[in-house]
């Protein structure tokens, strides 16, 4: 399965809405410093969210964007789902409305096809921001400062 770049940069907003633990809503501006992700894509990616029940918006000088939900209750399934539709790794795997097999009936290929559709069903539903949040370990890294030493202490 390729995820988009949308879907990536879907996934890297809630992340950072879902680490942030609702404190304040966050402005697209600090959402794209956050997330790495231009502001241009935010600003189609989040009414898609904000339509899907995801999260919500709030206006004025101190608005912005929070989860509508607790991230526990918002799996990576969810997300995905939304910006990539079928989760099947090929048309004919697809749960509804398959892709006719122009091969026999029996084609063996099918079948692993559907092992990999519902491998990844079942580990983006089992994954939540919550699980992702927790395994960030702290607070988001600046993009800037990812894999940049810590500067050397005075002392020494």
């Amino acid at each position: 399965m390729w995820i988009s770049k949308r879907t990536d940069y879907a996934t890297r907003a809630v992340l950072a809405l879902a680490i942030a633990d609702n404190r304040q809503p966050m402005k697209l501006g600090e959402l794209a410093a956050r997330t790495a992700v231009p502001v241009s894509v935010l600003e189609q990616v989040m009414p898609a969210l904000r339509s899907a029940g995801i999260v919500r918006s709030e206006r004025g000088p101190a608005g912005g964007y929070r989860l509508n939900r607790p991230p526990a209750e918002i799996t990576l399934e969810r997300v995905v789902r939304l910006f990539q539709g079928q989760l099947a790794p090929i048309g004919c795997a697809t749960r509804r409305h398959p892709d006719p097999c122009p091969m026999s009936v029996a084609c063996s290929l099918r079948f692993v096809w559907e092992e990999i559709r519902d491998a990844t069903i079942s580990v983006l539903g089992r994954t939540t921001f919550a699980d992702l949040s927790e395994r960030a370990q702290g607070p988001w890294r600046e993009p800037a400062l990812i894999g940049v030493a810590p500067p050397a202490s005075a002392e020494g």
